[in-house]
């Protein structure tokens, strides 16, 4: 097996601050739309279920001025259409995520740190679960924002190995049975080994299917690529990540990229149709993107 460029996740540096900002900004937003939402629908008709911890740049119309003159603590009051919803996270981890610089995983993660991050901010309890070979593991659970730590730890600790990729998640019953009740499902990965039939079986109720779709740039242009493993006009070969499959460069191979090109659009296309028809939100990105310019479409 060729040694991938990008097998793990380093989600040091400034991201923490990055999904920081990310979140509250994100949050904010989703928050003050969900008010005017309200108001066009409802009116101010809605059942009262709880109170929950003020967050900084909400609307002070919700503010509970008793309760923090009682208790010397803010909170909000909280009606049915806020209460809290269930999201699942789910990332790929296979063989294929390792191709790229910078790699898909590192990528996928980035998002999906950022995605719970924004999750946790709206009230929201998130599992992630991740798949993988070696990087399988039981679900993760998280409902403070104060746990984000743990999910990031999660995450970071992946590798990109084995054949197991969303498929091994999305046809899993287990996993079928525990996102049947949630409100999201994101799905993160480059969706190259995953049927669509099944992801179709997520969807159900009232729950909203995210397909966040990844693609390095030597993927998306090889033949601008002239180095790695997977380069080539000008390198020595391509090589299947999960199956170790080497494929000699030569005539044959640059001739066949026109082809290949072809084959990829068509292969986006056909994700993006099946979304649209389906009402599912798809977002396809190059690893070299940063999480902030496509993640706010995606999770809508």
């Amino acid at each position: 097996m060729p040694q991938l460029p990008s097998p793990g996740v380093d989600l040091g540096g400034d991201l923490l601050a990055r999904i920081g900002a990310f979140a509250t900004q994100l949050a904010a937003a989703r928050e003050r739309e969900e008010v005017g939402r309200r108001r066009t629908l409802r009116g101010d008709g809605q059942e009262f279920v709880g109170y929950r911890p003020y967050r900084p740049g909400e609307d002070l119309r919700r503010f509970d001025w008793e309760l923090l003159a009682r208790l010397d603590r803010p909170y909000v009051r909280v009606h049915r259409s806020e209460a809290r919803e269930d999201w699942w996270v789910a990332v790929d981890a296979s063989a294929s995520m390792g191709v790229g610089r910078p790699g898909k995983l590192q990528s996928v993660a980035e998002a999906a740190a950022a995605s719970i991050a924004v999750g946790l901010r709206l009230g929201a309890k998130i599992t992630l679960v991740c798949s993988g070979g070696e990087s399988a593991r039981r679900p993760v659970h998280l409902t403070r924002t104060a746990e984000l730590g743990r999910g990031l730890a999660s995450l970071e600790s992946l590798r990109a190995t084995g054949r197991g990729g969303l498929e091994d998640l999305v046809a899993n019953r287990a996993l079928r049975a525990g996102a049947r009740g949630c409100g999201r499902l994101l799905l993160f990965g480059d969706l190259l080994d995953v049927d669509p039939a099944d992801v179709l079986r997520l969807l159900g109720g009232r729950r909203r299917l995210h397909l966040g779709q990844v693609l390095a740039p030597e993927e998306w242009d090889p033949a601008a690529v002239g180095d790695g493993d997977n380069a080539s006009a000008g390198a020595s070969a391509f090589v299947d990540p999960e199956s170790g499959l080497r494929r000699r460069a030569g005539q044959d191979l640059v001739r066949g990229l026109d082809g290949y090109e072809r084959s990829l659009e068509a292969f986006v296309g056909r994700w993006s149709e099946l979304a649209a028809a389906h009402g599912m939100s798809h977002r396809v990105w190059s690893s070299a993107d940063a999480f902030e310019r496509f993640l706010p479409d995606l999770l809508r």
